[in-house]
């Protein structure tokens, strides 16, 4: 017995081994909430490799709870709030800045915003949650107003994003901002929806801004930069996060993969840096 008894803290360390690397082969899980931005462009189809995004944008919907279109009343919100994500991506205000959604229910918009936040705060795995600016808007058929998003919905982003210590993305800036890039662009009688071009920059937005969080000390650098805009990437050595496993505590460690862009939501793993930290949610 005593000899089996010295093996012991070698088994325990094994075992911990093993469970390390389990949880480093299993992709992270990101929601992507969006309108038709999200659901048409397939942009969460091409984040990189270490991740499983799941699509969950519904044509036309608005943030605001009381617009014509609430993105609270589908079932891809529903569906969301159920995946169990690791991360949530909220990608949503173009369409609230229609004039029968805003001029009625521009004060509602920042408490809309900090609610959908608290649902998915709430979640059972704690996930992570940025905030995307989104692009700017030009001319188009849709009664979307451009300027109502650059000069009144992004600093009610930056509102919410501050109030809640969480990061944006960029994706505003990445398209030009109040000098757009009309390449990006469907047509040109249509400057609000990507096409597959403008697509792939919001998937390496995204990507860089998550690195960038991650590499900065995740949550708690975070809330040290309340409403900060995050857009550039770090170093390939990418810091870690584990995927939900639906144990208690939330994400604990494994790490974000780095890879070449593909399609299919990136559910392959490259060649990562193997790292931990303490859980912090």
């Amino acid at each position: 017995m005593a000899s089996l008894a010295k093996w012991a803290p070698f088994a325990a360390l094994a075992a911990a081994w093993v469970g390390a690397r389990a949880a480093l082969a299993a992709p992270i899980k990101v929601a992507c909430i969006g309108d038709s931005i999200t659901q048409d462009s397939g942009w969460s189809d091409k984040l990189r490799a270490g991740y499983t995004s799941t699509n969950f944008g519904v044509t036309t919907t608005t943030l605001l709870k009381n617009g014509d279109t609430p993105n609270w009343n589908t079932a891809a919100f529903t569906r969301s709030h159920s995946s169990n994500p690791d991360i949530v991506v909220i990608v949503l205000g173009t369409n609230d800045s229609k004039p029968f959604n805003w001029s009625a229910h521009k004060g509602e918009f920042v408490g809309d915003y900090e609610a959908l936040v608290d649902t998915c705060a709430a979640l059972p795995g704690h996930p992570r949650i940025f905030l995307n600016l989104c692009p700017p808007a030009g001319t188009n058929s849709h009664q979307i107003d451009g300027a109502v998003i650059e000069n009144e919905i992004l600093p009610d982003f930056r509102q919410v994003a501050a109030a809640k210590g969480l990061t944006t993305i960029d994706v505003f800036s990445a398209f030009g901002g109040h000098n757009l890039d009309p390449s990006l662009y469907a047509r040109p009688d249509d400057l609000v929806h990507p096409n597959a071009k403008g697509a792939q920059v919001i998937a390496d937005t995204v990507y860089a801004a998550l690195l960038a969080s991650f590499a900065a000390g995740g949550a708690d650098a975070a809330a040290g930069r309340a409403g900060a805009d995050a857009s550039t990437a770090p170093a390939d050595d990418a810091p870690p996060i584990t995927p939900n496993d639906g144990s208690a505590g939330g994400p604990s460690a494994t790490s974000l993969a780095t890879g070449t862009a593909g399609s299919g939501g990136g559910t392959g793993v490259a060649g990562a840096g193997v790292g931990m930290r303490r859980k912090d949610r």
